[in-house]
């Protein structure tokens, strides 16, 4: 009688699991990291709240790294690429870009150089993000190459679902332009953003509090007119958020005044401008309160500092 052996087929199935505990223990991770990214984009809120600038310039960095960590395992989730996308942008903003405004008044060279140098980094970080969020291949390329009418076309394709990885896209490669006007190279990229940022005002200019119509407005405001600077154009998106959003986002006053006013050299105005901001009841909107510190701050900074916008006395 023959002997049936068992020891192949046990080879084959010890193998067998042993190459599949990897994935198992992938998608694990994925399930853990699917399950929780909605608690951490419903509990995000809880930062948004704070009215403590420090501490929040202090929990910015661990939060990002934490939500990367989660990232890792589920590298497709939507709420935890907007969430990093929204996040670095707001830290370059709010957090760096405070420091760099101190700086370029009474700092040194190395001081202004090496934070222009972080706050690139993680506008470029929230650029990258953004653009993971839309998912758009053929969007992406044609923005980087350059090619508008390719570019154009792929932007008619986006719906309102899709806005907010545009939009997180956008501002960091705006942002992150306005930090180099000394690189041609980087210069480059306004042609896209330009298309970028007009298209996401056709999908949702309310998105982030009226962040888009605010964005379009310093845009203009930002540049001396002899480099293609627009104050009426600057003026008529500032007044569109201010009448739906000024008494809420106190950053929509702030820029207003910070970027308009010095363009136009109109004192009155941005007198005006930092009293509202400055006089707002901050506990009205508390799901946009540490939006509302970050206005308040700088607004304290530049009314003290207003001679440096070089207004009229």
């Amino acid at each position: 009688m023959s002997r049936i052996s068992f020891a192949p087929a046990l080879r084959c199935s010890v193998l067998a699991l042993a190459c599949a505990l990897p994935a198992f223990g992938c998608n694990l991770n994925k399930l853990t990291a699917n399950a929780t990214s909605g608690m951490l984009e419903f509990g995000s809120i809880a930062l948004d709240r704070e009215s403590d600038l420090e501490f929040a310039r202090g929990a910015f960095p661990a939060s990002l790294k934490t939500l990367e960590t989660f990232l890792v395992s589920s590298p497709k989730n939507e709420s935890l690429l907007l969430l990093l996308a929204r996040g670095y942008n707001s830290y370059a903003f709010a957090m760096i870009e405070s420091e760099l405004e101190r700086a370029d008044l009474d700092g040194t060279d190395a001081e202004v150089d090496e934070l222009t140098r972080r706050a690139k980094i993680h506008y470029l970080r929230g650029r990258a993000y953004g653009f993971r969020l839309l998912d758009e291949p053929a969007l992406e390329r044609a923005a980087f190459a350059g090619d508008y009418a390719k570019l154009e076309a792929e932007l008619a394709k986006l719906d309102r679902k899709q806005a907010p990885g545009l939009f997180w896209a956008t501002y960091g490669w705006l942002s992150e332009i306005n930090l180099s006007k000394d690189d041609p190279e980087a210069l480059t990229g306004l042609g896209s953003v330009e298309r970028m940022l007009a298209r996401m005002l056709e999908l949702d200019p309310d998105y982030n509090a009226g962040t888009p119509l605010v964005l379009q407005a310093v845009y203009h405001a930002s540049r001396p007119k002899i480099f293609g600077g627009k104050p009426e154009i600057a003026k008529q998106f500032f007044d569109r958020a201010m009448a739906k959003w000024g008494s809420k986002n106190l950053l929509v006053p702030y820029l207003y005044a910070r970027f308009y006013c010095p363009q136009v050299q109109d004192q009155a105005l941005f007198d005006r401008l930092i009293a509202q901001v400055l006089e707002a009841d901050v506990d009205a909107q508390p799901d946009l309160r540490l939006n509302n510190e970050v206005a308040r701050a700088r607004a304290r900074f530049w009314r003290a500092h207003a001679d440096d916008l070089i207004l009229p006395q």
